[in-house]
């Protein structure tokens, strides 16, 4: 989910309880308010009519509530309290044909002879049923102007202030070692994000060199590694050639000529895993896997044969995927190194090609191995001189360059599924 969306969701969703909350205090504020502007107006009338009652005794006969909503009788001599007594009640509206809500003043005077009267006073007031349904209406309208008004400065506000911002994240993704392509210069009316621009410029710059310096120093010190290595090995079989050395010292030559090849392979895996990590292979191609995986599966035969090791390989489909084609060689010659290296005498070796996929199974060890680790540099579950230990490895780095999976799993043989990722 986007930053905008996600924080747009959480403002509706707090805005969904807070108005609520504050509608029911608006209302409770708003009753309140009405009740006491009427309360003033009936204290008003109360002396208003107090006031012509003194003035006009014929007025102290009112035994009935007529047009202004009042009536005074009379009370038997006694002491009663001339306080404002208020209340609410309901009343019958012909005109309406529905009860009304009324607000009653009820109190006593005397009259200018000592009597005492009771007055009654009565007033309409808002139905809270009304109010309720004419606040909650407004409420509502109010929320969806609000969530709508939302909605719009998100999107043309929001979306213009996060430009600068979506601008740095692509030039994040579209940044590649090796490449020299310098990112795209941004201007933002926002300090955090011209902070966060450049430093963000100058961390792919450091790494630009970073990138370039160790390059060089892998190139620099394979070829130098490979050239004495390859004059060791010379001088070695010329030493070999040599028949009067006794044969002990033969041996002895050809442990050291081992030793000195096996260097010589673990310097070219290492330049290589450093090479794919580096990104070193841009160039990319539509590899057609049918034809590869046989033709090195014919090239591996004559190693096979020599463990009496068969090699099948059945299509089910055709299998296409777009990649450094010295990449893809080196995923299934490493593959098929590792399956002939850790298999038996009169072994097999399988490979089962589907639409998006292909497996390799191999016979061997009758354990299954720790998918855990055995991707893991230098680590080999049997120590044999063949192998280097890099070569799966070197397996798991291309497949992580290029998005695809690997599952390892053990059913009578060790099976290496290759997931390709649909294009």
């Amino acid at each position: 989910m986007k930053l905008q969306n996600y924080t747009l969701r959480y403002l509706a969703i707090t805005l969904l309880v807070v108005i609520p909350i504050w509608a029911g205090l608006f209302y409770v504020l708003i009753l309140d308010e009405v009740y006491d502007n009427i309360d003033d107006d009936l204290k008003n009338s109360k002396i208003i009519i107090i006031r012509q009652a003194f003035a006009d005794e014929k007025l102290l006969n009112t035994p009935e509530f007529g047009i202004n909503k009042f009536t005074i009788k009379p009370l038997p001599k006694g002491d009663y309290s001339s306080k404002d007594e208020f209340s609410s009640s309901s009343e019958f509206m012909e005109y309406d044909d529905d009860d009304e809500p009324i607000r009653t003043l009820t109190t006593v005077f005397n009259d200018k002879n000592g009597n005492p009267h009771e007055l009654i006073i009565k007033a309409s007031i808002v139905e809270e049923d009304e109010l309720l349904e004419d606040l909650a209406v407004a409420l509502l309208g109010l929320y969806v102007m609000l969530v709508i008004s939302i909605l719009v400065v998100n999107h043309f506000l929001l979306k213009r202030i996060w430009k600068s911002f979506h601008a740095i994240l692509g030039n994040l993704k579209n940044f590649k070692l090796g490449t020299g392509i310098k990112p795209k210069p941004i201007k933002s009316p926002i300090d955090e994000f011209n902070t966060l621009a450049k430093e963000v410029e100058e961390m792919l710059q450091r790494n630009e060199v970073i990138y370039s310096s160790q390059k060089q120093f892998i190139e620099n010190a394979s070829h130098e590694l490979q050239t004495p290595l390859a004059i060791s090995i010379n001088k070695l079989e010329l030493f070999a050639e040599n028949n009067t050395l006794p044969e002990e010292q033969m041996i002895e030559i050809g442990k050291i000529a081992d030793t000195l090849n096996r260097l010589v392979r673990l310097n070219k895996s290492l330049l290589m895993l450093s090479k794919i990590e580096n990104q070193q292979y841009a160039e990319e191609e539509l590899v057609n896997f049918n034809e590869l995986i046989q033709q090195l599966a014919d090239d591996f035969s004559d190693l096979a044969a020599y463990k009496e090791i068969s090699i099948t390989v059945t299509e089910n489909a055709s299998l296409h995927f777009s990649m450094n084609k010295g990449l893809a060689t080196a995923l299934i010659n490493n593959l098929l190194k590792n399956a002939v290296t850790h298999n038996h005498q009169g072994g097999s070796i399988t490979f089962l090609i589907d639409e998006n996929s292909f497996t390799i199974s191999n016979s061997g060890a009758n354990l299954p191995l720790n998918p855990e680790v055995i991707f893991n540099r230098f680590y080999r579950h049997t120590n044999t001189n063949e192998s280097t230990g890099l070569g799966l490895a070197i397996v798991k780095s291309i497949a992580n360059t290029y998005s695809i999976s690997i599952a390892y799993s053990f059913n009578n043989s060790h099976q290496f599924k290759i997931i390709f990722p649909k294009k």
